[in-house]
C-alpha cells in the first residue's frame, strides 16, 4: 500500500510560527513599555538581538530536522502528491524509518543538512531527480547565507564572521557592526516598501515555503 509523506512542513510551519513568536513578544512588550521603566530597559537592543537569534536557530534547526526526516521517508518508499521515488543504482525502499536511518547515518552519530551542495549530493547518491536535490539546488546561494547566518550564532571565528558579512551583503546588500546576526535578524527588509518584514520572518518564510515542496 503506498504511503504518501506526512504533513511534515505544517508542523515545520507552526514550529518556526512557535519561533518568531518569541521575538515578536519582545518587540510587543517593549513597544508597549513605558520608555525608563524597568520593562523597557530590561529589552533594550541587544537583547532584543539576542531573541531574534534564538528564534532563528530554533527555525534553522527545524529547518535541518524537516530535510532528514522527508529524506528518511523516501527511502522507504513514501510518495509526494502520488509520485514514488525513483532509486538510483542499487538502493532499494527501506521497510522502516529506524532501518533508513541506519543506512543513511553508515556508522556515524549524525548527519548535517546546513549545505545545499552537501544534501544535493547525497540526494543523488540515493535517488534520481531526487526532491531534495530539486528544491536545494533551486536555492543554492541563498540557502548557504541562512546557513551563514546560523554559524555566525553559533559560533564566534573570524571565519564565522567573515561568511556572516558575505551574506548579509548578499540578503540586504550591507554589513552589520561587529558582524551581529542579531542586528541583521531584526532589520528590516528595505527594497519593498509595501512589504514590512523583518529579515528573521523572510527567511522564516522563504524556508517554510522550500518546506512545502517537501512535503505539501
Amino acid at each position: 500500500m503506498p504511503r504518501e509523506m506526512p504533513p511534515l512542513a505544517s508542523a515545520f510551519a507552526a514550529t518556526t510560527d512557535t519561533a518568531v513568536g518569541i521575538a515578536q513578544a519582545g518587540e510587543t512588550i517593549r513597544g508597549r513599555a513605558r520608555p525608563g521603566s524597568v520593562e523597557y530597559s530590561a529589552l533594550r537592543g541587544s537583547r532584543l538581538e539576542a531573541l531574534y537569534e534564538m528564534a532563528y536557530l530554533k527555525v534553522f534547526i527545524g529547518w535541518e530536522i524537516l530535510l532528514e526526516e522527508t529524506f528518511l521517508r523516501l527511502m522507504c518508499g513514501y510518495e509526494i502528491g502520488g509520485t514514488k521515488p525513483t532509486f538510483a543504482g542499487s538502493h532499494r525502499a527501506f521497510g522502516s524509518i529506524p532501518a533508513a536511518r541506519t543506512a543513511l547515518y553508515n556508522g556515524r552519530d549524525y548527519l548535517l543538512w546546513h549545505n545545499p551542495m552537501a544534501v544535493a549530493k547525497r540526494c543523488q547518491e540515493w535517488f534520481v531527480n531526487g526532491i531534495h536535490s530539486q528544491v536545494v539546488a533551486s536555492q543554492v546561494a541563498r540557502l548557504q547565507s541562512c546557513a551563514a547566518v546560523r554559524h555566525r550564532i553559533a559560533h564566534g571565528s573570524d571565519q564565522a564572521k567573515r561568511a556572516m558579512d558575505s551574506a548579509s551583503m548578499q540578503l540586504s546588500g550591507r554589513r552589520y557592526p561587529a558582524s551581529s546576526a542579531g542586528r541583521f535578524l531584526r532589520d528590516w527588509k528595505a527594497d519593498d516598501p509595501m512589504v514590512q518584514e523583518r529579515w528573521l520572518r523572510v527567511i522564516t518564510n522563504e524556508l517554510t515555503g522550500l518546506g512545502y515542496q517537501l512535503a505539501p
